[in-house]
């Protein structure tokens, strides 16, 4: 069931470029270069034409790359390569003197601590900060992965796993979205947005070119009415 989505966004994707391609650039491509008479659409010229040409495929082409890196590149997972990452995220040792973390719980249960105070700022800055529970002030822990979470780390019951800077998960792509991604996922939306602008005015000239010899018909109609 998951490769639906995906299925579904390569199906209409190609089924957009081909139309795209058949209905428009191919017919005047043929115009341009003199085997049909484009009495029926709109002929730019050849400068114009290939200039299109050239753009279009540029931009459908970084659509087709972004998708592919969205959808199988890591969204970002806790590291547990070395023994520092497996020290930190594994057994919860950040090296925080217990004072230090005593007093960090004592400002989050606090709900009148003073955070402008220029010296708790001053303090805050010099020690290790993560993300911790708001009701005791205990690092945040995911019971499913059995590890502790960086700040914006979120687990996704789909991908079963912590994702780094978690957005969301993206059925469309089948991947979650987050902190090595999310550029990427960002550049296909921002593509795929561009390329169906370009195909949406580029038929739509076309649509109002085609129907002028219906519109002219029916302006002389009513003139010949009128008279």
């Amino acid at each position: 069931m998951s490769y639906i989505y995906p299925a579904f966004v390569v199906i209409l994707i190609t089924t957009v470029y081909t139309t795209f391609l058949a209905f428009n650039l191919i017919p005047q491509v043929k115009a341009v270069n003199g085997d049909s008479d484009g009495q029926y659409f709109y002929t730019p010229s050849e400068p114009e034409l290939y200039g299109v040409l050239v753009s279009f495929h540029v931009m459908f082409g970084m659509l087709i790359t972004c998708f592919i890196l969205a959808s199988t590149s890591s969204p970002g997972y806790i590291p547990r390569e070395t023994s520092a990452d497996r020290k930190r995220w594994v057994d919860g040792d950040f090296e925080i003197k217990d004072e230090d973390d005593n007093r960090v719980k004592e400002i989050i249960q606090d709900t009148k601590a003073d955070l402008n105070n220029s010296r708790v700022i001053a303090w805050l800055k010099s020690i290790v900060i993560l993300e911790r529970k708001k009701q005791y002030g205990y690092y945040r822990h995911c019971s499913a992965c059995n590890l502790y979470k960086p700040d914006r780390t979120h687990h996704c019951r789909i991908c079963d796993r912590c994702i780094l800077r978690m957005d969301h998960h993206c059925p469309w792509i089948r991947n979650c979205v987050g902190h090595r991604n999310y550029k990427t996922f960002l550049l296909l939306l921002f593509y795929a947005i561009a390329c169906l602008g370009f195909i949406l005015g580029g038929m739509a000239r076309r649509l109002v070119y085609a129907f002028r010899p219906i519109v002219s018909i029916q302006m002389r109609l009513e003139i010949c009415a009128s008279v």
